[in-house]
C-alpha cells in the first residue's frame, strides 16, 4: 500500500518597513511554529494637538502706554494663545501590521495572521518525524485535552506501529505529556518545543526487528493529508466454512454460506477492493484507510493488514477487513463497535 502526502505547511509571513510603508510584494521570509518570536509593542499615533491658554494683560493705547480707568486703575483683558502640540496616543483603529522580534530582526506581520498563527502554535497537531518514523498528534474536535496518538517507525514492509486514543494531555516540569498503558506495554510520550520522545516499556508485541516505539522525533512537519493509494497483489482464497459471530466471539459458531463455497478475493484487480462471492451472490467492499491493528487482533504472532472498507451495495455499512497472509487467513468485524460486542465472520 503506498501512501502518497501533501504537506500543509503553517508559517507566518513576515516585512520591512520602508518609508513608513510595508510592501507586502516583497516579504523578508516566513516563520514556522518551530521558531522563536516575540511581540513588540505597538507603536502610538503622534498627532497634533491645539490649546489655547489665557493670560490677563493691561490694555495699551496705539503708542503703547498703559490705558487706565476713571480711578487711575490700569485697564486688563484676557488674552488667548493658540498653543500647537504632538502628543503620542493609542491607535484608534486596530493597526493592520504589528511588530515582531525574531531570527529576522524587527519586522512587520498583518495583525490578523499574527493572531491566527499564535493560535495555531498552541496546538501540538501535527506530523513529528525521525529518520525511520513518525509520531502524529491529532486533538480531538470534543476536548482540547484529549489526542489521538499514532506511532510509526520503519518501513511499511516491517515497521512497529501502535495506535493510541483519546489520551489527556497533562503539564509536567514545562513539557506536554502522553501516557498509554495496556497489558504488558507502557509508553511515554514527551513533546517539548516541537520535538517528541518516545519511551517504552515492554511492548514487544508492537517491536518488529530492531524497530521499537521508542525514540526521539525532532522534525516537526505541521499537520499532513494523507490520500492513500491500495495498490496490492490480488490473491483469492476459497473457504467451504467460516464462523459467523452475531455479536462478538461468544456468539460464534462455524456455518456454510447456502450458496455454497465462499471466494474472498483480497485487492480485486490489485487496487484494494475487496470481494465475498458465494455463489451468484457477489458482495464488494471499497478500501477507505488504513488501520493499525491492536495487539488483540495478532493471530498466532502474525501482525494483519487492516483496512477499513464500506460495502458498495449498502448504506452505511463499514467494516474492517484482517487479512493474515501466512494464515490464510480473514475476519470481517462491524467498524466503530466494541470488540466485544461487534458482528463479525472468520474465515480460515
Amino acid at each position: 500500500m503506498l501512501v502518497a502526502i501533501a504537506f500543509a505547511q503553517e508559517t507566518l509571513p513576515v516585512y520591512k518597513k520602508v518609508k513608513n510603508g510595508v510592501d507586502e510584494s516583497a516579504p523578508v521570509g516566513a516563520l514556522s511554529k518551530s521558531d522563536w518570536m516575540k511581540e513588540l509593542p505597538i507603536p502610538k499615533e503622534k498627532v497634533q494637538k491645539v490649546s489655547w491658554v489665557k493670560e490677563t494683560v493691561e490694555v495699551t493705547d496705539k503708542k503703547g502706554r498703559v490705558v487706565k480707568d476713571k480711578k487711575g486703575r490700569p485697564k486688563t483683558k484676557v488674552k488667548k494663545t493658540k498653543v500647537v502640540t504632538w502628543v503620542e496616543r493609542e491607535p484608534k483603529e486596530p493597526p493592520t501590521y504589528v511588530p515582531i522580534d525574531c531570527k529576522y530582526g524587527t519586522v512587520w506581520v498583518r495583525r490578523a495572521e499574527l493572531a491566527r498563527f499564535q493560535q495555531e502554535a498552541l496546538d501540538l497537531s501535527g506530523e513529528y518525524a525521525s529518520a525511520t518514523g513518525s509520531v502524529y498528534l491529532k486533538k480531538s474536535p470534543n476536548n482540547p485535552k484529549r489526542f489521538n496518538v499514532v506511532i510509526q517507525n520503519g518501513p511499511e514492509s516491517g515497521r512497529a506501529e501502535i495506535e493510541m486514543g483519546n489520551l489527556e494531555i497533562r503539564e509536567a516540569n514545562g513539557h506536554a505529556r502522553f501516557a498509554y498503558q495496556e497489558d504488558g506495554c507502557i509508553v511515554d510520550i514527551a513533546v517539548t518545543g516541537r520535538r517528541v520522545k518516545v519511551a517504552q516499556r515492554g511492548c514487544d508485541d508492537y517491536n518488529v526487528g530492531s524497530y521499537t516505539l521508542a525514540g526521539e522525533y525532532n522534525n516537526y512537519k505541521g499537520n499532513t493529508r494523507k490520500a492513500e493509494v491500495f495498490n496490492m497483489p490480488e490473491k483469492e482464497f476459497k473457504f467451504k466454512k467460516y464462523l459467523w459471530c452475531g455479536s462478538g466471539f461468544d456468539s460464534c459458531e462455524e456455518t456454510k454460506d447456502e450458496n455454497g463455497a465462499v471466494y474472498i478475493t483480497w485487492s480485486k484487480g490489485g487496487n484494494g477492493f475487496i470481494e465475498r462471492k458465494a455463489g451468484e451472490t457477489v458482495h464488494t467492499y471499497r478500501p477507505f484507510e488504513h488501520v493499525i491493528p491492536h495487539k488483540r487482533e495478532f493471530y498466532k504472532g502474525e501482525k494483519p493488514v487492516a483496512i477499513k472498507t464500506k460495502r458498495t451495495d449498502m448504506a452505511g455499512e463499514w467494516m474492517i477487513w484482517y487479512f493474515y497472509p501466512k494464515a490464510e487467513r480473514f475476519k470481517m468485524v462491524r467498524a466503530n463497535m466494541r470488540e466485544d460486542i461487534a458482528y463479525m465472520e472468520i474465515y480460515q
